[in-house]
């Protein structure tokens, strides 16, 4: 009996502690941004976020090798206080995702430009490259945003630039 329960106790322990690993995995990465843009990259559901005034020697890039789901919250503009919920494309050698990024126009995305110029990068953007999803994609811990949906997703008005906001990215 005692070798049978002791069997019992090992197996118990072994799968608490597989479980316990696993949460420590999933968790939350945020990115802050001082601005920048969500705009449509072609046609709904896929999108473009640029994020500025983030240091290019303390953030990881290429590090999407799946699908992951991110929240975007806007603090700042006439959008705050509003979230959109988006899930990233994965990184291929051809598409990086995350990419640093210059588009024309600079400081200012006065060129509105979605394409990352050719030659030097720069490292003035980080963009992703994101589908957006409804509401009902939301995981759990989220459940307190105020979420918005195609079509009154940010970004669609006329060269719109977004004040402040974070990238909360659920990474497994």
């Amino acid at each position: 009996m005692a070798k049978w329960s002791f069997g019992v106790v090992a197996i118990a322990g072994a799968i608490v502690g597989m479980l316990v690993v696993a949460s420590a995995n999933a968790g939350e990465t945020v990115q802050k941004a001082s601005s920048g843009r969500f705009l449509q990259a072609a046609f709904y559901p896929d999108y473009l976020i640029f994020l500025k005034g983030l240091d290019p020697s303390q953030t990881e890039t290429a590090w999407v090798k799946k699908p992951v789901m991110a929240v975007l919250d806007i603090l700042e503009g006439p959008e705050a206080g509003k979230s959109v919920i988006v899930e990233l494309n994965p990184s291929t050698e051809a598409s990086p995702n995350p990419q640093w990024c210059r588009t024309e126009g600079g400081e200012n995305f006065t060129g509105r430009g979605i394409t990352c110029l050719a030659g030097d990068p720069g490292t003035e953007q980080l963009r992703y490259r994101v589908r957006a999803q409804y509401a009902d994609q939301l995981p759990e811990h989220f459940s307190d945003r105020d979420v918005v949906e195609y079509p009154n997703l940010p970004g669609r008005r006329a060269q719109e630039t977004l004040g402040a906001f974070e990238l909360h990215f659920i990474v497994d």
